[in-house]
């Protein structure tokens, strides 16, 4: 990783600069700070590898896969010493990951839909990198919004798993709608399309927001923690531009 490279170059050009000022002689104890510098650099591992998400390549292509359009790439500084590149991006509705379109025909009354991100909504992805703890608390990860055009925005919008976020959304249209036996027509629609959608999509360590952002231009930001077994990483913003509909 050019970023660990980096850093690693640095500290190493930092111990050695130490070293040739504090040394009188050749042979002479290394300096404390030559030490530490040395500690540090033997303490930084590489990013976990997994089959869920490797790369920014890697976490680009399931914000494809999610239809979410991705905003510039973010750094994680993690407890353990590590780094964990990540990817942030937003979608704005109607829309429903995994399906497109969730929109259901039901007889005598005609179409109605149901997708997790409505008019006016925009849904927000974030994908880390390596191993990532999905078994606590997710809502570490937040995002930050501003519509340009209402003036109205927000500040530490809790995201979740994507999954969860995105099958509660597609409920909650289904339990606020008056149609009378919506939902037994619309579970088989669900349990056939939506759900093995999502399944196919690695979704380990990603998180999802859904917003209500109002129609307009979206300036937004994604930023907060994550678990890495038992490190946090904590993540720079991911910047985007969204435009809801």
């Amino acid at each position: 990783m050019k970023i660990r490279l980096a850093l690693a170059a640095v500290a190493a050009s930092a111990a050695l600069l130490g070293g040739a000022i504090g040394a009188p002689a050749a042979h002479a104890a290394p300096s404390s700070d030559a030490v530490a510098a040395k500690n540090a650099l033997d303490a930084i591992q590489p990013t976990d590898a997994a089959s869920v998400i490797d790369g920014i390549e890697a976490a680009n292509k399931v914000l494809n896969q999610l239809g979410i359009t991705p905003f510039t790439p973010t750094v994680g500084l993690c407890t353990d010493f590590s780094l964990s590149l990540a990817a942030g991006g937003a979608v704005a509705g109607p829309y429903t990951p995994g399906v497109g379109d969730l929109t259901v025909e039901v007889p005598l009354v005609g179409d109605i839909d149901l997708n997790a991100v409505k008019k006016g909504e925009v849904l927000y992805g974030f994908v880390p990198t390596g191993l990532i703890n999905d078994s606590g608390d997710k809502s570490g990860m937040r995002v930050a919004w501003f519509n340009v055009n209402t003036f109205k925005g927000g500040l530490g919008e809790p995201m979740g798993g994507v999954t969860d976020i995105i099958l509660d959304a597609v409920n909650k249209r289904i339990a606020e709608s008056d149609v009378l036996g919506l939902a037994a027509i619309a579970k088989p629609v669900i349990e056939s399309t939506l759900t093995p959608a999502l399944n196919l999509i690695p979704n380990n360590g990603v998180r999802a927001g859904l917003v209500d952002t109002g129609s307009g231009t979206v300036l937004s930001a994604i930023y907060g923690t994550v678990k890495k077994g038992d490190a946090t990483c904590f993540f720079f913003p991911s910047l985007g531009i969204a435009t809801a509909k």
